[in-house]
């Protein structure tokens, strides 16, 4: 009995010891599904983005591991490329007010439509988004007036659009209007928004001059109604540097 307790011992050590000299030599194991290395999550840059909607002008051939290139969708991506470039300049250097949709190729969790103004100072641009799903694609936006004063650029941005939350509100406006004080060597911009109307928040226009044929010599005198509340805010162009003035009783919004 006792020899043969002492054999099962020695075919059990022996056994463990050869598990532990192959789990030595074993490499971890890599849950990779895809086959492809993920990238950490970056933001993108518009040409970034711009790539990924062209399509492959290069792959790589599976039976030599040689790269294979398609001259001509490479010679079209190219065409393509250059004239994005060119677009991408001119809008970084002029004004302009756009819509930034999420990358459905590369959705992240959390994002949102953004409402972008281009802005340019000089030989400086800024671009400023903000999370704003009720004001996109907008069909109307003006630079109504831009001084600067030092180092310090003061604007003042119209943007209107129609309501895109469907419902009661297809049909209804959204009307914003940004006071910008920039100061762009230092790089530093601060944002004043006041919307006058909006069908998704209940506010009305009264302002009784046309904004968009302002002269941008006289005061401009923003109203409207805002639950109950009229509101009354001023833009001096002689005193800038005051930004909105809010008056009428219906303190700031």
């Amino acid at each position: 009995m006792f020899k043969h307790v002492m054999v099962l011992v020695m075919i059990v050590s022996m056994a463990s010891a050869q598990t532990k000299n192959k789990n030595k030599n074993k490499q971890p194991v890599v849950n990779d599904t895809a086959g492809v290395i993920v990238p950490e999550d970056v933001e993108l840059t518009p040409m970034e983005e711009f790539e990924l909607t062209l399509p492959l002008d290069s792959e790589i051939d599976g039976m030599t591991g040689k790269m294979i290139v398609h001259k001509d969708i490479k010679k079209k991506n190219d065409s393509l490329r250059t004239a994005f470039r060119i677009k991408l300049k001119k809008d970084m250097n002029s004004f302009r007010v756009y819509t930034k949709r999420p990358n459905p190729k590369k959705p992240k969790k959390g994002d949102k439509m953004q409402l972008c103004i281009n802005i340019v100072a000089k030989d400086t641009s800024l671009c400023y988004c903000m999370g704003d799903t009720i004001l996109r694609d907008p069909e109307t936006s003006k630079l109504l007036f831009n001084k600067t004063i030092g180092d310090t650029a003061y604007m003042l941005i119209y943007v209107d659009s129609y309501t895109k939350t469907g419902g009661a509100c297809s049909g209804g406006k959204e009307t914003k209007v940004f006071f910008v004080r920039w100061n762009a060597p230092v790089g530093k911009a601060i944002w004043k928004a006041r919307t006058i109307n909006s069908c998704y928040k209940t506010i009305t226009n009264m302002t009784k001059t046309d904004i968009m044929t302002w002269d941008a010599q006289s005061p401009l005198v923003l109203s409207y109604n805002k639950g109950d509340a009229f509101i009354d805010v001023t833009f001096d162009p002689a005193k800038p540097l005051l930004g909105f003035q809010t008056g009428g009783g219906g303190g700031s919004e």
